[in-house]
């Protein structure tokens, strides 16, 4: 889609953007699908150079000047000519006055906040640049972009070609970059192709059957999962032994495997041993750059996988390793499929408070060491811990220049930061055993120390227990796993007791976990039995005007004869996208803005013409989808005023 000289460009977007469009609506724009990067520049800089090295990268980009609309029931991308100005926050007079020291947390908190910022992803632009000036030497550029046309190694790029063009301005050199053969859309219109000439039915196949009855991780939570989420997420680094990691490797040579797998495998473990399930499922990630016409094409490639393994207590470590490779080799042969795709095939009720298929992610990401520097001014890369969850637990394992680093990213709505750090102490001693002592049974395994506690952190409901009636007050009191080791903090065990130095652990029957603060309270025991999808409804037909009009919409989207108002919109077959068609049509034939979240609560014919109603009745007036000759008119108008 290169070249034209349009002010718009429409086109289709990729299954990706169509997914990640849906979860920001269903988030309402909270904010939370961003990349974001901070880098402290030192030394003698040039804003206007900076500048139009930011410009050139967007004109070179299609993706950096795309925005998105559902115009005729899809979604679509629609490339202008917008190219965003570098914002310059200028804070030396300020400091020179003696205002914040240094400035770094002022820096810090701005970081914070524009990485926040949300995107409206109907308008252009959906790239944020802003220089932060501290003093003639020292500045700071914030870069922000919303991820749907970016990934992180997208991020890397652009990076990287902004300084090369900054470098090739305050250096009087030529501009060598050439322009690109393909631009995203060209991607996204080969995916499109590839799904409407059947190129994916063989690999939907394998993936149903790879994932029939399919059972969601249950792990245990500090609290119980709230009805919608806020998205409020933290960060706990995770040390890895570089020695462990040596090890590892010889390891993986030995198996044909790859160092991921080893540490996945090792996560595995933990998950097993933390949920005491034996079909384990969660997210993996690939960059979905396998192609060598998109290894330097700025755009959202990022592919999600279902990572499927069997663990039981009785295999060894050396076997998970083994099962864990097979699983990441197969999932990596059918990579091809869209994510949404096999969403949207394995149908069932979508819930608004979780994620499809799996809530837990394992990922390794390789960032880059390059050095961005240019003649007079040094450029490092900056900390940013997150800030945002948006799923339960993300365990990323980063390489930088042949070192590995990890973080446990979780949402603080479900854990708090003890139980968290229990968890990464448990992985790594998984990693250790595996690394020397990989014939070892899983259930052998030790995940924690031996840490007991007094009598007095029993919660009042264990305390009056039978089995505590005689308890001592200088006894000593732990929590075990099924196999007699004791439990990491979080984990449901038994409760066992000790009532004198040298006497042995007695059981007490007693199920409890303990938690953040220290305490020991009763747990139900672990039920992995999957919870049935609600039945389908009597059939009742649609009452007043606006649940048959509704009714009427659903049928033409779901393809179906007959919906009644209390029919349930996936269950029919509906899907993420068709969902945002859904509503979408709903605040252009209403006027109201009601919200996926709202649809969600209740997506069914009634339930939706009531939301309509309730958003009607605050007044809340639908922005409305423009005709596409608007919309071009509309996006000219910004550009004579950029």
């Amino acid at each position: 889609m290169t070249g034209g000289s349009v002010s718009a460009l429409v086109s289709d977007a990729s299954y990706t953007q169509a997914q990640l469009y849906f979860l920001d609506e269903l988030a309402q724009r909270a904010g939370v699908y961003t990349v974001a990067r901070a880098l402290d520049l030192s030394g003698d800089l040039d804003p206007a150079a900076l500048d139009a090295a930011v410009r050139g990268c967007v004109r070179r980009h299609e993706s950096l000047r795309t925005c998105f609309r559902v115009l005729d029931g899809r979604l679509r991308q629609i490339v202008t000519a917008h190219e965003p100005a570098l914002r310059v926050v200028d804070l030396r007079s300020l400091l020179a006055r003696g205002g914040p020291a240094d400035g770094a947390e002022l820096v810090a908190q701005m970081a914070r906040q524009e990485a926040a910022e949300p995107f409206d992803l109907r308008r252009v632009p959906l790239l944020r640049t802003t220089l932060v000036r501290l003093t003639d030497q020292r500045s700071v550029l914030l870069v922000t972009l919303h991820h749907i046309i970016a990934d992180a190694w997208s991020l890397d790029l652009f990076l990287r070609e902004v300084f090369a063009r900054y470098r090739a301005r305050v250096t009087g050199s030529p501009d060598t970059l050439p322009e690109p053969s393909l631009q995203y859309a060209d991607f996204a219109a080969w995916q499109q192709r590839a799904e409407a000439t059947g190129g994916h039915d063989r690999l939907l196949a394998h993936w149903r059957e790879r994932l029939r009855d399919l059972r969601e991780l249950d792990l245990p939570t500090d609290r119980p999962r709230p009805p919608e989420r806020s998205y409020r997420g933290r960060s706990h680094p995770v040390p890895l032994d570089d020695r462990v990691v040596e090890r590892l490797r010889v390891l993986c040579r030995e198996e044909g495997a790859s160092l991921y797998m080893a540490l996945l495998a090792a996560f595995y473990v933990v998950l097993h041993r933390y949920s005491g399930q034996e079909d384990l499922t969660i997210g993996g990630t690939t960059s979905g750059r396998a192609r060598p016409e998109v290894q330097h094409m700025i755009g959202f490639f990022v592919k999600m996988l279902v990572l499927r393994t069997p663990v039981r207590a009785e295999q060894t470590l050396r076997d998970v390793l083994r099962a864990t490779t097979g699983t990441c080799q197969d999932a990596y042969d059918h990579q091809e499929l869209p994510f949404e795709r096999l969403v949207a095939a394995q149908g069932g009720v979508r819930k608004a408070d979780r994620h499809p298929l799996f809530q837990v992610v394992f990922q390794m990401i390789d960032q880059s060491d390059d050095d961005l520097s240019v003649p007079g001014l040094a450029v490092r890369m900056r900390e940013q811990p997150a800030t945002a969850a948006t799923f339960d637990l993300v365990c990323t394992v980063t390489g930088t220049a042949g070192r590995l680093s990890a973080a446990l990213d979780y949402a603080t709505d479900l854990w708090d930061r003890e139980t968290v750090a229990a968890l990464g102490d448990a992985w790594g001693s998984a990693l250790r055993e595996l690394a020397h002592r990989p014939d070892r049974a899983v259930r052998d395994v030790p995940l924690a120390e031996e840490h007991p506690h007094a009598p007095t952190a029993l919660a009042d409901e264990v305390r009056r227990a039978t089995a505590l009636a005689d308890l001592p007050s200088d006894a000593a009191l732990s929590v075990r796993d099924p196999w007699g080791h004791p439990a990491p903090q979080g984990v449901v065990g038994e409760l066992v007791r000790r009532d004198l130095p040298d006497a042995p652990w007695v059981a007490t029957g007693l199920v409890v976990r303990a938690g953040a603060d220290g305490r020991l309270r009763a747990a139900p025991v672990a039920d992995s039995v999957p919870v049935p999808e609600p039945a389908h409804a009597e059939h009742a037909a649609p009452v007043g005007e606006v649940e048959r009009e509704l009714a009427s919409l659903w049928a033409d989207l779901l393809d179906v004869a007959v919906v009644g108002r209390h029919d349930n919109f996936f269950l029919l077959g509906g899907h993420s996208l068709l969902a945002t068609v859904l509503v979408t049509r709903a605040q252009e034939r209403y006027g109201t803005d009601v919200t996926l979240d709202e649809f969600f609560r209740d997506p069914t014919p009634a339930g939706l013409a009531e939301a309509i109603a309730a958003a009607a009745g605050t007044g809340r007036g639908a922005a409305g989808a423009d005709e596409l000759a608007a919309l071009v008119d509309a996006l000219e108008q910004e550009e004579d005023h950029a």
